[in-house]
């Protein structure tokens, strides 16, 4: 029995010994690169909004103050029929004057309908305009009606 049980430590050691033997061992293999050439494209959509909204702010519209009513109306004549001052008002807006009827409802003159070529809101301005208009030719007749 002794024998026996050396006959298998042995080869248990054998196989013991032969299992630490170093192992051919593999080559270990990097992994593989491919490398991808991507093209990029710039976004400009933000630059381009960015863009239009400095020249927003760079064109400041200038909001004017609306003007007041006019007050004062050089007028080119005067008539009994609301008619005949249509007529007259479309012969001036043909010429490029921007007419218009004045009828007056309380005061003198209210069976008269006024012809008004221009119109203003600035008393100065107004009585500057009329003294040219009537030293002009064909314009002498004008007058200045003032509404209150």
């Amino acid at each position: 029995m002794n024998k026996f049980v050396s006959v298998i430590m042995i080869v248990l050691v054998a196989f013991a010994f032969h299992a630490c033997k170093d192992k051919p061992t593999q080559k270990v293999q990097k992994p593989k690169t491919t490398v991808v050439k991507k093209t990029v494209k710039k976004d400009t959509a933000a630059i381009d909004s960015l863009k239009k909204v400095a020249e927003a702010k760079k064109v400041v519209k200038k909001v004017e103050a609306p003007k007041p009513p006019n007050k004062y109306f050089l007028i080119a004549g005067s008539f009994q029929s609301r008619r005949n001052a249509d007529i007259f008002k479309a012969r001036l807006e043909k010429e490029g004057y921007t007419s218009s009827v004045i009828e007056r409802r309380t005061g003198p003159n209210t069976d008269f309908y006024k012809v008004s070529y221009k119109g203003f809101h600035d008393r100065k301005l107004a009585y500057a305009e009329l003294r040219k208009a009537r030293n002009s030719e064909g314009r002498d007749n004008v007058w200045l009606l003032v509404k209150k």
